[in-house]
């Protein structure tokens, strides 16, 4: 078969018009599960072309007309911010082709599966991991496979009922470790920043406000072959422009015994990768995990989340601001703190201003003392998170919310889980700004504490406009 593979990017509206914002417009890194499916495809004995809309920049499939016409199947992977962009994929497909099945996946289609099948010009889902489910699919429509064999499969029958085809058991890290790898040698030279690499599947955790598929379910590969898994992108280093493997697990060091000896592997065959990655403060307690890896540390995120224990206990990070600072004092003592992120979460459903301040300090006081980077982020709606269900439950908010442009920019869907004024919100932002002052007379070259505004706030509610106003 000849299939079209098509990674759309995240668009939203910036200076008045649509583009690709955030990870996507620096193109971070490959969207790595549309790449290992071509070569899953391709092991398959299938002609696979990827549109990698990232790469390009762009929302139009024009460039990719030629591999449309002559395409068998058409499949879309997407997450919840990517959506609106698919969505307008989807409807470019249909009107150069309105005979080809398309197929969507990913997280979003994978929650919405229903939504997305009874809306849109769509035949078929793959909910959750498609290296097996994609395959199976292909063979079922060149006559194969019956349809309803298909595992993972949502689809329409020929009576326009929906069918949702049983789930197979999540694919086995043994079996995660022999699947194709991804080709990056279709990457042109110094395209994305970074080339990904995944060692592990899911996060043993349920933090309620994460949308990352596959908690309660982390599936770590063998030391060994992430190693060889390393080896691979290293070999293929000159499509990323900085030189940096980002590992692109939820939490490499779920595990920090396995985590130490694939660093133990990496020195044992002499490779020299530059790893970014995300980590939990307490597996950076491990004794020998931050000494082993450090060589190999670009960079690294921390999820700290809150500033205070009550938050930390009902976002469910299994961890204290104890546990936090000392994660902290260890990386420093190894060189790490300027290369490590700490990031924090402001405006979930249940803070008040004193709660939000009360993390903004802590934040803050890690900075002076350690040196660690500093992440504010006010929480925003994605679905799949805990939260979001609530929300969902209580008629607050609702999956087609999702299929038009203008995440970013929606003071309604800020304002359903932010309880926060925004006079008050502004309060918090001139405390930021205070304190970031007042802990850069430390010395510190980096940037000490990135507070990012949330922009429904400012367009809805200039701060001249709310001078004088009780708001």
């Amino acid at each position: 078969m000849k299939i079209v593979l098509v990674a759309p990017p995240i668009v939203d509206t910036l200076d008045g018009r649509l583009q690709v914002v955030g990870v996507d417009a620096i193109r971070e890194c490959p969207p790595l599960g549309i790449y290992t499916l071509a070569a899953v495809l391709e092991a398959e004995g299938h002609d696979v072309a990827v549109a990698d809309l990232i790469l390009h920049g762009t929302r139009s499939l024009d460039a990719f007309a030629a591999d449309l016409d002559a395409a068998d199947l058409v499949g879309i992977g997407a997450t919840s911010m990517a959506w609106p962009a698919a969505v307008e994929v989807i409807a470019q497909v249909r009107r150069r082709r309105p005979d080809v099945p398309i197929v969507c996946g990913g997280i979003h289609p994978t929650l919405f599966d229903r939504h997305v099948l009874h809306t849109f010009p769509v035949q078929f889902v793959v909910r959750g991991e498609g290296e097996r489910a994609l395959p199976r699919l292909c063979a079922a429509l060149e006559g194969r496979e019956d349809l309803g064999a298909v595992p993972n499969l949502s689809w329409t029958n020929d009576r326009g009922a929906l069918v949702r085809n049983a789930l197979d058991p999540r694919i086995a890290r043994q079996d995660l470790a022999t699947m194709p790898l991804p080709r990056w040698e279709r990457l042109p030279p110094a395209t994305y920043k970074c080339l990904a690499v995944e060692s592990s599947r899911g996060c043993a955790f349920d933090c309620s406000f994460c949308s990352t598929p596959y908690r309660r379910s982390w599936r770590g590969l063998d030391p060994d072959a992430v190693v060889a898994r390393l080896a691979h992108a290293l070999e293929r280093l000159d499509r990323a422009r900085s030189g940096c493997i980002h590992v692109v697990d939820d939490e490499f060091s779920m595990n920090p015994a396995r985590a130490t000896s694939i660093a133990r592997g990496i020195a044992a065959r002499g490779l020299t990768p530059r790893l970014l990655f995300d980590s939990r403060a307490t597996d950076l307690l491990h004794p020998a995990f931050v000494e082993a890896i450090a060589p190999y540390t670009a960079g690294l995120l921390v999820g700290a989340e809150c500033g205070y224990d009550e938050g930390l206990a009902k976002v469910g990070k299994g961890t204290t601001c104890r546990t936090l600072e000392e994660a902290a004092r260890v990386l420093a003592a190894h060189g790490l703190a300027a290369r490590t992120d700490f990031s924090f979460i402001l405006g979930l459903p249940w803070e008040t201003r004193a709660e939000v301040e009360r993390t903004v300090r802590f934040a803050t006081h890690l900075f002076v003392e350690y040196g660690v980077h500093v992440m504010l982020q006010w929480y925003r709606q994605i679905p799949g998170s805990r939260i979001w269900d609530d929300a969902r439950r209580d008629g607050l908010v609702h999956e087609s919310m999702y299929d038009a442009y203008g995440f970013f920019g929606n003071l309604y869907l800020f304002q359903t889980s932010c309880r926060l004024t925004p006079r008050e919100i502004y309060a918090i932002a001139d405390i930021t700004e205070q304190l970031r002052w007042l802990a850069e007379l430390t010395g510190r070259t980096r940037p000490s504490i990135v507070h990012h505004f949330p922009g429904p706030i400012a367009d809805a509610f200039p701060r001249e406009a709310l001078e004088g106003v009780g708001t």
